[in-house]
């Protein structure tokens, strides 16, 4: 087996892992809402006039909750006390759980809400998975790694239009078709960086939005560059996802084909 032959397998092991974690019952597929909550009380369930109505909750009515600033109250239907729920950046967030469909408190945008997903979802049921371009190595590059300014922001528009000034992890200075490239990236987990770019494939053979790329983390100042992983966002797959959109930075003005083309939507 030769180092292109070895390095195709691998990957298709690792798109395997992926397709897998999207279909796993609480994976992006299964997102079928992102209710805002305001001060006040609101009602989960699935009956008549409940407030956040999702049909395959398996209680008519599940329970209320208390919005009063940044506390959120729940009380289960039949229960005598509320419970305090943790949204997603305070620590690990709360999850009410009805039949297939939960309830999560993250806050987006600047606000609280409850991101729903049902493992019943039809885009979960009926997916068909992702198409990959050929693997191509010489879409594999490296990348000089340059330490960012302290206290340097990016801003970074999702597909809402909110606007977030997020940490600068590390811009990438790199070469490809060609061409010299600067991404700016922002932190992923364990020391690895996070890009979101654009190229001239969206909208036609690759998602519109762009996609993302999972970097390894850095050594000795240099890292490795791999768009055949380049991977469609949440927001393709589901309209409750509230992606990050490629900063100016990241737009490229030739097409990249490698990694994940655009999945078909018949849902």
């Amino acid at each position: 087996m030769d180092v292109v032959e070895a390095a195709e397998g691998e990957r298709a092991r690792w798109h395997a892992a992926r397709l897998e974690k999207l279909r796993a019952e609480d994976g992006w597929l299964t997102l079928v809402g992102l209710d805002f909550l305001d001060d006040g009380t609101a009602t989960i369930g699935r009956g008549e006039g409940v407030t956040c109505r999702y049909e395959n909750c398996a209680d008519e009515l599940v329970g209320t909750l208390t919005v009063a600033g940044d506390e959120v109250r729940f009380r289960r239907a039949g229960a005598s006390d509320d419970e305090v729920l943790v949204a997603d950046d305070a620590g690990t967030p709360s999850v009410i759980r009805s039949g297939s469909v939960s309830f999560t408190l993250l806050r987006r945008n600047g606000r609280l809400a409850l991101r729903v997903r049902d493992s019943q979802s039809p885009v979960r049921t009926s997916f068909p998975g992702i198409e990959l371009f050929a693997y191509d190595p010489m879409r594999v590059v490296d990348a000089r790694v340059i330490e960012p300014e302290p206290g340097a922001t990016v801003a970074i528009t999702n597909v809402t239009g909110f606007v977030e000034e997020q940490p600068v992890a590390a811009e990438l200075e790199f070469t490809l078709s060609g061409e010299s490239v600067r991404f700016v990236a922002t932190a992923g987990s364990d020391g690895r960086l996070f890009v979101v770019f654009a190229d001239a494939s969206n909208g036609r053979e690759t998602y519109g939005a762009g996609r993302f790329l999972d970097i390894a983390a850095p050594v000795g100042g240099f890292t490795t560059i791999d768009f055949n992983r380049a991977t469609n966002p949440p927001c393709s797959f589901t309209a409750f996802a509230t992606c990050p959109l490629p900063p100016p930075q990241n737009r490229l003005p030739f097409p990249v084909p490698a990694g994940e083309r655009v999945v078909a939507r018949g849902h």
